[in-house]
């Protein structure tokens, strides 16, 4: 896969607010699937489909232990990744300060 095509997956993984959710639990660390469901409150099957697009876009991995398949951040930079890419949703006024977005990362 081409570097463009790569980036191009990447950021249809980040395409959802659930998928960048997701990505900032797995921030604090390493999580089963099963325990994502009901901080996201969304139904099991839907994170599986989110934890897919994001195992296939490289931006998580998982382990297996026993039945449970638990996820982690790919890379420790892609939480810094995020926070430059909130830093872009910045809102400017019209006296030209940039204004923090208030649901930045």
């Amino acid at each position: 896969m081409a570097w463009e095509e790569a980036l191009v997956s990447v950021g249809q993984a980040l395409s959802h607010p659930s998928r960048v959710r997701i990505l900032t639990l797995l921030a604090e660390g390493e999580r089963c699937g099963c325990d994502l469901a009901p901080l996201l409150g969304l139904d099991p099957s839907v994170v599986s489909r989110h934890l897919a697009l994001l195992s296939q876009a490289g931006l998580i991995v998982s382990r297996r232990s026993g039945p449970r398949l638990f996820w982690r951040l790919a890379h420790p930079q892609i939480l810094l990744i995020l926070s430059c890419l909130a830093h872009l949703t910045c809102e400017r006024r019209e006296d030209g300060v940039v204004a923090n977005h208030p649901e930045r990362i």
